[in-house]
């Protein structure tokens, strides 16, 4: 369990991250580098939605209710628009969830052969919405460079 079981639709919604080149920090702070405690939706936060201050991210989500999502934040966390082309599926085999990614090379953050991007994973469970989530932090992928996880072009 968690605190907040909000979102009565989806036990589990899993969200991929990759800033670009242009949003200060990325590499270090994954996906957090579009949120913080005064952010709307955190105790005692007025109507800030996002520190993005430049450029952007692309976001996927997939949900357990079934529904994929190819978004980006920016100003504001878009939850459609995205420029990567992306989709997400997932599925539960008894108690694990397994769930597949896909984007394109390009969008707001360009994945480029022998280039390695930083991504945050974001994880809502137990019916979670909002702020109660898992992070993750200086995670890299690769496409024929060093990285946390190894890209394949198919």
């Amino acid at each position: 369990g968690g605190f907040d079981h909000s979102d009565k639709e989806n036990d589990v919604k899993a969200t991929i991250m990759f800033p670009n080149d242009k949003v200060p920090l990325a590499e270090q702070a994954g996906c957090w580098a579009a949120c913080h405690q005064d952010s709307k939706g955190m105790p005692g936060a007025k109507d800030k939605t996002k520190y993005v201050t430049a450029g952007a991210l692309d976001l996927v989500q997939w949900a357990s209710s079934g529904k994929s999502v190819d978004g980006y934040v920016a100003d504001k966390r878009h939850m459609d628009g995205g420029k990567a082309g992306a989709s997400a599926e997932g599925a539960k085999a008894g108690d694990t969830y397994t769930v597949t990614f896909t984007r394109k090379l390009t969008g707001n953050a360009v994945l480029a052969p022998g280039k390695a991007v930083p991504f945050g994973i974001a994880i809502h469970a137990d019916h979670a919405a909002g702020r109660f989530h898992h992070v993750s932090f200086g995670h890299t992928i690769g496409l024929g460079a060093d990285g946390d996880v190894k890209a394949a072009k198919q």
